[in-house]
């Protein structure tokens, strides 16, 4: 049985954490998003964004850019988020649905949820 100081030592070990978080999308751009969240992220996480519409569930691969407290709401966090071009975007690519989801946003029918992993 090795010892955790060889299996940390290792140069093929790599870690992933995972969250799974609520929040709000604040607006979206072909580029990426803006989003309010109750918890902070450091800028560079990435993960995965799904946006629901009614039934249909749209997702795309994201890193978090910019982080920016929200001045006045308490414990609020704006993060700045660009889409990855890891993958063509799918017919449930949120490259693909901008334009349909700027009217969800002014409408306030949809849900969002950020799951991120991290590379350590």
């Amino acid at each position: 049985m090795s010892s955790l100081t060889e299996v940390l030592g290792a140069d093929d070990v790599i870690g992933v954490l995972t969250r799974n978080t609520s929040l709000r999308l604040v607006n979206v751009s072909v580029s990426g998003c803006l989003l309010e969240s109750a918890h902070r992220f450091e800028p560079g996480t990435t993960g995965m964004l799904e946006v629901t519409i009614g039934e249909v569930t749209h997702a795309d691969a994201v890193r978090v850019c910019r982080v920016q407290p929200v001045f006045g709401s308490g414990a609020a966090w704006h993060l700045g988020v660009e889409f990855l071009w890891t993958t063509p975007p799918g017919s449930r690519s949120l490259r693909r649905m901008v334009s349909r989801l700027r009217n969800h946003i002014a409408q306030q029918t949809l849900k969002a949820a950020f799951a991120v992993g991290r590379l350590m």
